[in-house]
């Protein structure tokens, strides 16, 4: 049986209709690209604080884009910090009673101006908390709405971000913001990149003393089968009082390994 299919394959692989060809030809050269990845992460750092109790994480989403530049996607992460803060915090604006998962949500558009190698990037992001939230007085949802936009070239990238939700990540106060500045630095064709990252997260019209600045190096290897690993620094000069949760100071200097699968 297997020497028959075997012959069967060949025959059909010579004898192949010029419209399965044709039909191949087209799918290389599809407008739309459907990619997935999943991961696990020693400790899921977001700007700069812990998001899973300085404990592991699993990650994972899905990403849609078309040749005309437009892309939606979204993606997930397990997440500890909501449940962790066990009581109001930062002045009595967090506080979930259960929440273990941070669920995100975008769109936008990216392309390049003209040919000057310059890339720009513009979207909107929802990050949402599902779980069981604090009916207590003055607490307020973490679940945040980010309008973004960049610019790259080669190996440096800068974005903005700002959120017109009456609160963000669950600190009181409208109008946000986020401003990242990232190098990333590839080593030629063998696939390892180093990363170099400066960010600056204010919260708006809200608690000023709350807001921080993070930084971030590590180091990656990437494989052509989807497969990425690497590790980084992250610290802050984040307050103690608003970003400790439970026993953990989320905003300290961490230690971070990782690894991504892509398909």
């Amino acid at each position: 049986m297997r020497n028959s299919l075997l012959l069967a394959a060949i025959v059909g692989t010579f004898a192949a209709p010029a419209a399965v060809m044709a039909e191949e030809a087209a799918e290389a050269t599809s407008p739309h690209t459907i990619t997935y990845n999943i991961g696990l992460t020693s400790n899921y750092i977001f700007r700069g604080t812990s998001q899973s109790g300085d404990r592991p994480a699993v990650q994972g989403g899905v990403d849609y884009s078309h040749s005309s530049g437009f892309y939606v996607g979204t993606w997930a992460s397990s997440i500890s910090w909501l449940a962790d803060t066990g009581a109001d915090g930062a002045g009595g604006d967090r506080a979930y009673n259960s929440s273990s998962m941070e669920w995100d949500l975008y769109g936008g558009y990216t392309a390049e101006i003209g040919e000057s190698g310059v890339t720009y990037d513009v979207g909107v992001l929802q990050y949402i908390y599902p779980g069981r939230r604090n009916s207590a007085p003055d607490t307020f949802n973490a679940d945040t709405t980010e309008i973004y936009g960049g610019l790259s070239y080669k190996w440096v990238s800068a974005k903005y971000s700002w959120s017109p939700s009456k609160s963000a990540f669950g600190f009181r106060g409208r109008g946000a913001s986020y401003i990242d500045l990232t190098l990333e630095v590839p080593f030629g064709e063998s696939g390892y990149s180093a990363i170099a990252h400066v960010g600056r997260q204010e919260f708006g019209n809200g608690p000023n003393e709350y807001d921080y600045t993070d930084w971030k190096l590590g180091l990656s290897k990437a494989w052509d089968n989807g497969i990425v690993v690497g590790g980084y620094y992250t610290d802050t000069d984040a307050d103690r009082s608003a970003f400790t949760y439970g026993p953990v100071f989320s905003g300290k200097e961490n230690w971070t390994l990782f690894v991504q699968k892509t398909f």
